[in-house]
């Protein structure tokens, strides 16, 4: 499972006048703006007046390429032209990428080098390394960051059929199987490409390419066995991608991720003890066998290294590694980057201070921040005035810099149209939230947008762990969250967050609008039996309390003492496929009767684990047994297993007993399950758990929490807020003083110390039960175990699927969770 350590910080404290520092940032980033559509206007000055396609440099190179090209100079000019909104920028933008998909092609699905003399791909028979070489530097700095901006189709489907196209081409042998190269720079670009593609895509092929350069870089042919360890840019990209592939194997390959773990940290390790500066910079480069600095230059790609430090923490809890990246934040204040050997040229300081970015983004430092304000104002006077900045691709490296100090500056929020005579700047406040200032020198009408948790919604990764080439995420605005809105000249209103993505303004010539954008106080903080970390006792005796007050709230509480009998009949059995199965009926209350469908291996003995499986709406009993929903059969399945199986209807929407509730009658009926259970000769009474999805998974979950012979849980589609479900769900949910006492969290924390999955899919939608979410909703589950001494019996299990039950990890549970 994956360690969440506090990553998520704001760029600067907000000092005492906010609105004066966002005043200030504003003043900053409109230079930025400026700097950045001077240099796109620049460049297309440039341009092939043919094709539209850019020159490699501007300096005889009269070519289009992949590799320089396409990699570092057309994705920040396009990025120039989606963040200000500016038609003729994206106009050009879309035709450059048109062409070259359509005249730099060669059969095998990769792109040439296009010559603009005579228009034509170059003639010679180019070499595959040479293509791999370039489409990979294509998907890594080029198109990725591109679609994690956007999430537009049109980058994103040339990411794919690159990456395809690359894949196919594999053949490069060696100990983990066929790689793409046999070319460091070229392999490390891959591993940063397919990990991040394999989590938007949900492509095996692309995790499985991963995991193999992984395998070749941890396990046969590691970076400390080479008598240079590169930490310089076109050497580091590997470092950083096995740590996104560390983060794919922690999520999918557990194993994989053990086996990993020690030559990972080797390598961290080695970099932490030889490869730090003193100023707080890396080396270009070091011995690694015997920590000799090669040469006397610093690595401009020092922050890609680092990334994989903060990742790594992330992921396996290494508070060191977090602390080094801290101590080094701390020192580089005094770094003056055009004496600093290896550092040199506008290139050079961007990407120096492209990492810093990255990292300041999770680890403020003021010191760090305002070297890094008094280093790009030197950036930015090596620009002509043309807007080219050294006349070659690297020049799009210096604009992407500049973008990412801007949106640092604007907390992520941008205009549109983002014209140079308007001044946008934002500072956080203390309360989580946003102050943000726009001004016009001229009469203005457009959208302000803040900014989406772009690593969920577009990426689709498990976490926003720190990676190269992406545009870091400071104030963010979940679709279906709440926020109050306050602007200086009206009262304040409660907005969601997708309004906040295009908010309509306009502004006379030179006026200022100023305003405050605020996560919006959530009913359940006002929930009188939340659950307050504490010791064990106390632990043990608010989970009595609060299940005397639930059973009261479902109306069920007379249920609970009475003695009804279970009368069951057997109503006929079937055999199939070496599994009984078994329809039974019996009373649920004095007046109602229930059906179940029991299940059983056919040819077992003696007392057998039960799981009550339990399905969703629109599901029925016989739904848990179809392995072609997406319940995937799982009740035959664990009896084909060894397991004993129940499951009844819970999906009826109307209430069958005066003075009951709907929620009480469903939970009822399935304790009743229960009941029949404990009172079988095949069942072991100490061994029974329970699943269910969507409908089922909030049924498991209340079963859980208010019976404890239920001895493990695993509720799938369901973990969430009630501020979610209150949006766009059935209601079926809502019990009359519910919201008053809880939210699902506390329900879930009634079920520790015993054993708890739960399950959400990385293509669950914003709408639905988002992962994002569910790991909020963890975060106050997990205390409740930790109080009564079970910290690893929860765990939230993300897959990489829809809403669908994960019966692989469900075995996986069950097999510990029921053992005997």
């Amino acid at each position: 499972m994956l360690v969440a350590l506090a990553c998520c910080a704001v760029l600067q404290t907000p000092p005492t006048d906010s609105w004066h520092a966002a005043r200030t940032n504003g003043e900053q980033a409109r230079a930025g703006v400026a700097f950045c559509v001077r240099y796109a206007n620049g460049w297309l000055a440039h341009a092939d007046p043919q094709t539209g396609l850019l020159p490699r440099t501007l300096k005889g190179d009269a070519y289009w390429n992949a590799k320089d090209c396409a990699a570092d100079n057309f994705p920040f000019l396009a990025m120039t032209a989606h963040l200000t909104g500016q038609p003729h920028l994206l106009a050009a933008a879309r035709h450059i990428l048109a062409q070259e998909k359509r005249l730099t092609l060669t059969p095998r699905g990769l792109p040439d080098d296009f010559v603009f003399a005579n228009q034509a791909l170059r003639a010679r028979e180019p070499q595959l390394d040479e293509l791999i070489f370039g489409a990979a530097e294509y998907c890594k700095d080029g198109l990725l960051p591109l679609v994690e901006w956007t999430g537009d189709d049109i980058y994103r489907a040339r990411l794919l059929e690159l990456l395809h196209a690359i894949t196919a081409h594999a053949a490069v042998p060696s100990q983990a199987g066929p790689l793409p190269s046999s070319n460091l720079e070229v392999n490390g670009d891959l591993l940063q490409a397919y990990s991040r593609a394999s989590w938007m895509a949900d492509e095996p092929r692309f995790a499985q390419m991963a995991m193999r350069l992984g395998d070749h870089y941890l396990l046969h042919r590691t970076l400390l066995d080479e008598p240079t360890l590169a930490l310089r840019d076109h050497g580091c990209e590997v470092i950083g991608g096995l740590a996104e592939a560390y983060v794919l194997a922690a999520s999918r390959d557990r194993e994989r991720h053990a086996r990993w773990r020690a030559p990972m940290h080797a390598l961290l390790d080695c970099i932490a003890t030889h490869g730090v500066r003193s100023d707080g910079l890396l080396h270009h480069a070091i011995d690694p066998r015997s920590g000799a600095a090669k040469g006397e230059s610093a690595s401009d790609g020092w922050g890609y290294v680092l990334d994989a430090f903060l990742t790594v923490a992330e992921v396996d809890g290494e508070v060191r590694y977090r602390d080094l990246v801290t101590d080094c934040l701390a020192r580089v204040k005094d770094v003056r980057i055009a004496d600093t050997p290896g550092l040199g040229g506008a290139d050079g300081c961007a990407d120096t201070l492209e990492g810093a970015l990255n990292l300041l983004a999770r680890i403020p430092d003021a010191g760090a921040l305002a070297w890094v304000d008094r280093e790009i104002a030197r950036l930015f006077t090596l620009q002509r005035k043309d807007g080219v900045i050294e006349a070659w691709y690297g020049d799009g490296n210096s604009a992407r810099t500049a973008w990412m100090w801007v949106l640092g500056k604007t907390c992520g929020a941008i205009a549109q149209p983002w014209r140079e005579d308007l001044t946008l700047g934002a500072e956080r406040t203390a309360g989580g939230g946003v102050r943000l200032v726009l001004r016009a020198e001229f009469a203005w009408s457009g959208t302000l947008c803040f900014d989406r948790p772009r690593h969920a919604e577009i990426m689709r990764l498990p976490l926003d762990y720190a990676r190269i080439n992406q545009w870091p995420q400071s104030f963010t605005v979940a679709a279906r969250d709440p926020f109050v809105l306050t602007r200086q000249d009206a009262p304040p209103q409660r907005v969601r967050g997708e309004q906040l993505r295009a908010w309509p303004l306009q502004l006379s010539a030179g006026q200022e609008v100023a305003l405050t954008v605020e996560p919006a106080p959530a009913t359940t903080d006002q929930r009188l039996m939340r659950y307050a970390t504490g010791d064990a006792a106390a632990a043990r005796a608010w989970q009595q309390e609060l299940r005397g007050k639930l059973t009261k709230v479902l109306a069920v509480d007379d249920l609970v003492t009475a003695s009804v009998p279970i009368d069951l009949v057997k109503v006929r059995d079937e055999s199939r496929d070496g599994v009984l199965l078994r329809e039974l009926e019996f009373q649920s209350t004095a007046s109602r009767r229930l059906r179940a469908t029991w299940a059983e291996p056919a040819d077992a003995s003696g007392r057998l684990p039960a799981v009550l499986c339990i399905h969703g709406h629109g599901g029925t009993r016989g739904s848990v047994h179809d392995q072609k929903s997406i319940y995937r059969g799982v009740a035959t399945d664990l009896a084909h297993r060894g397991y004993v199986t129940i499951a009844c209807d819970v999906g009826q929407h109307n209430v069958q007993e005066p003075g009951r509730t709907l929620m009480g009658e469903r939970f009822w009926d399935v304790r009743r399950c229960v009941d029949v259970l404990c009172a079988s000769d095949r069942v072991d009474p100490a061994r029974i758990g329970c699943v269910g999805l969507s409908l089922g998974g909030e049924m498991a979950m209340w079963l859980g929490a208010l019976d404890e012979r239920v001895k493990a849980v695993c509720s799938s589609g369901f973990l969430t807020t009630m501020d979610q479900m209150e949006q766009g769900h059935c209601m079926c949910w809502h019990v009359d003083g519910l919201r008053q006492l809880v939210d699902w969290a506390d329900l879930y924390a009634l079920i520790a110390p015993r054993p708890l999955q739960c399950q959400n899919g990385l293509l669950e939608s914003p709408k639905d039960f988002y992962v994002p979410l569910a790991r909020l909703a963890m975060r106050e589950i997990t205390p409740i175990y930790r109080d009564l001494g079970a910290p690893h019996a929860v765990s939230l299990h993300v897959h990489g699927e829809g809403h669908v039950l994960d019966v692989a990890a469900l075995r996986a549970f069950l097999l510990h969770a029921l053992a005997d």
